[in-house]
């Protein structure tokens, strides 16, 4: 029997603007952003790219703020 090599887990991250808030969804074509890091939606590293044109943003690993 082969044995089934299970898939890397993806990276996720929090985008986080300059002034504390986190990324929380889009809302009419822009990105919305809250101060409640529990509302914050992780994304796979390649989601980020639209946000990232904005050098005022940074990634966080999801990981780390748990």
């Amino acid at each position: 029997m082969r044995s089934k090599k299970s898939l890397p887990k993806p990276q996720y991250y929090v985008v986080m603007c300059q002034d504390g808030l986190v990324f929380s969804g889009m809302q009419y074509g822009e990105p919305k952003w809250d101060a409640n890091w529990s509302n914050a939606k992780p994304l796979e590293l390649s989601s980020t790219e639209y946000l990232l044109r904005n050098k005022k943003y940074e990634l966080i690993k999801q990981e780390e703020i748990l």
